[in-house]
């Protein structure tokens, strides 16, 4: 296996670790009824490490961009550095994240974020 095909695989690996927090927050929504307390706590934790997997995967596209595996266009640079950014940071059920910064209250579709990095790993490899 080759350097690029190296660093490829780790892109994905990160890629994937932002799904499986998705997928952990949606689950700990649906158990909201079990115990408020418990659900609560896993639930700030798991939005804790959603905004950290995410900020790596930020982290990862603009290398991505910086190493000329990808292009971004202004729109998507502007969400990734927005999350990169931040200093405080709100998950909302239609899966936007509002993150704050001191250019203020900016939203990023997680989802199209996550559909984009999938796409180009897919042209790439």
């Amino acid at each position: 296996m080759n350097k690029r095909q190296i660093k490829l695989s780790c892109y994905l690996d990160q890629i994937i670790e932002v799904e499986m927090v998705l997928n952990q927050l949606n689950r700990l929504k649906n158990q909201m009824n079990i115990s408020n307390r418990i659900v609560e706590r896993d639930l700030l934790k798991t939005k804790c490490q959603l905004e950290l997997s995410l900020a790596a995967l930020c982290i990862l596209l603009r290398k991505m961009c910086e190493n000329q595996f990808i292009i971004l266009n202004q729109e998507r640079r502007k969400d990734i550095n927005s999350i990169i950014h931040s200093n405080r940071f709100d998950f909302f059920e239609d899966d936007k994240v509002y993150v704050y910064s001191q250019k203020g209250q900016e939203e990023v579709n997680i989802i199209q974020l996550l559909d984009y990095a999938k796409k180009i790993f897919k042209e790439i490899v």
